[in-house]
């Protein structure tokens, strides 16, 4: 593969590896999370933390921001204040967080991160937490001081379910073989939170695998719970972390799942209207690109990135409604972080990280030999034009993309196959709008 493809593969998102058995009980039957007609809860993915005291902000974690493509990993304890003071506001019935939870599957990023949200349990919403191909025997887990970066806990399935165990007993059903689970979230509706990642059974030494797969026993638990939400006349809708279309045409490969022909059919025998993903960082609400299967997908971009996005997803027996939102950090901010531009102008500084990192990918991939204005305007575009494709604004009219392909730039990128390859990839999307979905039964 070309060494653009990896370096967009590298932006587009996440890895994790192996495949292992082991028990989990079944759960006793619970009531519903809530007894409301009209419930609500949000969504987001990809969040990425890392625990501020498993690094020191020297040298070795100065390299790993360098290299985090776009996620910003300075300001997430204020980000996951704003977010947990903002939904005890807004009182959804829980909080959805399709996997990718940690950096690199560190112990301490997880049990930390539980800690911060532990208010909005506190406060009666319920948080329905699943792994990413980041967080379970991620060989990658590092803590960081000075120079050195050291070998810090690793995750097991048993500690996911330990620190997330507010999540499993709220589960009318766990998978015996992965860490998937479904809850009953009122009279119509249920929620199956899959597993989808691929690991091994004891701590690794290796990157995580990027690509998951359903297990066939996972396949049979999750067949299970579509039933048994039929026979409760309750509509399903699914949740996991890898994704069930391509969602970009080069680069797909460890991001869709490997089964997942199998799990389409699965869903529209049971009629599932709506699969919500992560993993690609993209803000990206896909009908079958074939249409064949009628399932639509909603991934949420990386929580980490620009623009920090979640979505609310109102429900009534008929009617389906889903909004992106952005986090402001605003009204959480102390009198002292207010003096931190980075803080106080959040939105901008999150787009600026992110352009920056698409920047790069076109220093690294231009020919050498040109001028340095036109490798600056080739890099500038790449980079906005990669802000919009991941924050789901790829959907230009007519004018806006002719002014694209006129802009300072474009011809630059275009002479250089494997850029302008991706570039029609990113450039236009013509499917379904990526801020909202709408659905009546």
């Amino acid at each position: 593969m070309k060494k653009i493809f990896i370096a967009i593969t590298v932006l587009l998102a996440a890895g994790i590896g192996g495949g292992f058995w082991w028990y989990a009980q079944q759960a006793t039957p619970t009531r519903a999370i809530t007894e409301s007609a009209t419930p609500t809860f949000w969504v987001l993915s990809d969040p990425h933390f890392i625990s501020p005291t498993i690094h020191d902000q020297g040298s070795a974690f100065t390299f790993i921001k360098r290299t985090a493509v776009g996620k910003d990993l300075d300001y997430q304890t204020q980000t996951i204040t704003a977010l947990v003071a903002k939904a005890k506001k807004a009182h959804p019935d829980a909080l959805i967080i399709t996997g990718d939870i940690t950096l690199n599957g560190e112990k301490k990023s997880a049990e930390d991160l539980s800690r911060r949200l532990a208010p909005l349990t506190k406060a009666g919403i319920k948080l329905l937490i699943m792994p990413g191909n980041h967080d379970i025997y991620d060989g990658w887990a590092r803590s960081f001081k000075g120079a050195d970066q050291l070998r810090t806990d690793q995750i097991s399935p048993n500690d996911w379910q330990t620190i997330w165990h507010s999540s499993y007993t709220q589960a009318a059903s766990s998978d015996a073989s992965s860490l998937s689970y479904r809850v009953n979230l009122n009279r119509d509706y249920q929620l199956i939170c899959l597993d989808s990642n691929i690991y091994g059974v004891q701590p690794a030494s290796t990157q995580p695998n990027t690509g998951g797969e359903l297990k066939p026993t996972t396949m049979t638990w999750l067949k299970q719970q579509l039933v048994a939400g039929q026979n409760s006349h309750r509509r399903s809708l699914v949740f996991m972390h890898h994704n069930l279309y391509r969602h970009n045409q080069q680069v797909y490969q460890g991001f869709v799942l490997n089964n997942a022909p199998q799990l389409r059919t699965l869903l529209d025998e049971y009629h599932v209207p709506v699969l919500f993903s992560g993993h690609i960082h993209a803000q990206d609400i896909s009908a079958d690109p074939q249409k064949k299967h009628h399932v639509i997908e909603v991934v949420s971009g990386s929580f980490a990135t620009s623009p920090n996005g979640y979505g609310v997803v109102k429900l009534s027996n008929h009617h389906f409604s889903y909004r992106e939102q952005r986090l402001s950090l605003t009204a959480t901010l102390t009198k002292k972080e207010r003096e931190n531009p980075d803080l106080l102008h959040h939105q901008a500084y999150l787009k600026q990280l992110f352009i920056q990192s698409g920047e790069g990918l076109a220093y690294r991939e231009l020919p050498e030999g040109l001028s340095e204005t036109k490798a600056d305007q080739a890099a500038q575009l790449l980079g906005d034009l990669n802000w919009r494709y991941f924050t789901g604004h790829d959907r230009p009219n007519r004018a806006e993309l002719a002014a694209i392909k006129k802009a300072a730039g474009y011809q630059t990128l275009a002479a250089v196959p494997e850029i302008k390859a991706y570039l029609d990839t990113i450039l236009v999307d013509h499917n379904l709008p990526n801020d909202h979905l709408d659905l009546t039964y």
